[in-house]
């Protein structure tokens, strides 16, 4: 497996000590892919063809709407909605002129069936899926080439579960062997420590809404709540757009 590694962006998203660093580089990667797709590069041909034939999932288009460019993205829609004609019309005739429910619902069916198939590719996730992978490779490699971003990993708050789990089980494409144990054993040995220390931060959150506790320090517990749950599921993932999952 080749992959070209995104050392600089690691390094930077493990110095920003989040409670998941790959989070933090999906949340770029995200960003980029709005960007990408709201900008002049939707005029040229081929990313036209590539919109109106793959377009995006449920979540990415709502981000889409919401990234401050509504010619860029009413140019997308014009022609995702010709294309949308193709798999659609067929089903609105047979709905039309269905004669009992039986048909009509047939139609729906169809309709529906067709509306998900529109769904199941996204762009945006493609493209994070592509820097995930380079980043969980790097990371892996890293771990076994630079002694200094070895000892900064097992130091760190660690990743996210659901990214610990995707670096856990690709690791085997960049290391093998004792090497390879020696990393799932540190990075899911740093899970489980800061899986309870966030605990550990929401419980005392709950405590200090109590009165005898208001006048003591929070001890940096104010977000815990939000941490828990990023730590859990994680921030910015890619997305199954045929699932959402």
């Amino acid at each position: 497996m080749k992959v070209v590694l995104e050392t600089i962006p690691v390094w930077d998203a493990f110095k920003k000590e989040t409670e998941c660093p790959v989070c933090a580089l999906m949340e770029e990667a995200e960003k980029d892919g709005i960007s990408y797709y709201l900008s002049s590069a939707i005029m040229t041909p081929e990313v036209r063809v590539e919109t109106n034939d793959k377009g995006f999932c449920p979540h990415h288009f709502i981000l889409l709407s919401k990234g401050g460019k509504p010619q860029s993205l009413a140019l997308v829609m014009d022609t995702y909605y010709e294309k949308n004609k193709e798999s659609f019309s067929p089903y609105f005739k047979q709905i039309a002129s269905s004669s009992n429910p039986r048909k009509a619902l047939k139609g729906v069916d169809g309709l529906r069936k067709a509306a998900e198939e529109r769904e199941k590719d996204c762009l945006i996730c493609k493209r994070m899926e592509d820097r995930l992978e380079r980043y969980l490779f790097t990371i892996a490699s890293l771990y076994s080439t630079d002694k200094e971003f070895k000892d900064y990993f097992n130091s760190s708050k660690g990743l996210c579960l659901h990214h610990s789990i995707l670096l856990g089980e690709m690791a085997s494409e960049a290391l093998k062997g004792d090497e390879l144990t020696s990393f799932i054993k540190d990075l899911f040995t740093l899970l489980e420590k800061n899986l309870e220390r966030v605990q550990k931060d929401d419980w005392w959150m709950t405590q200090k809404y109590k009165s005898e506790n208001k006048d003591k320090p929070w001890n940096g517990a104010e977000d815990a709540h939000k941490r828990a749950v990023e730590k859990l599921v994680g921030k910015v993932r890619v997305l199954d757009p045929a699932t959402g999952k």
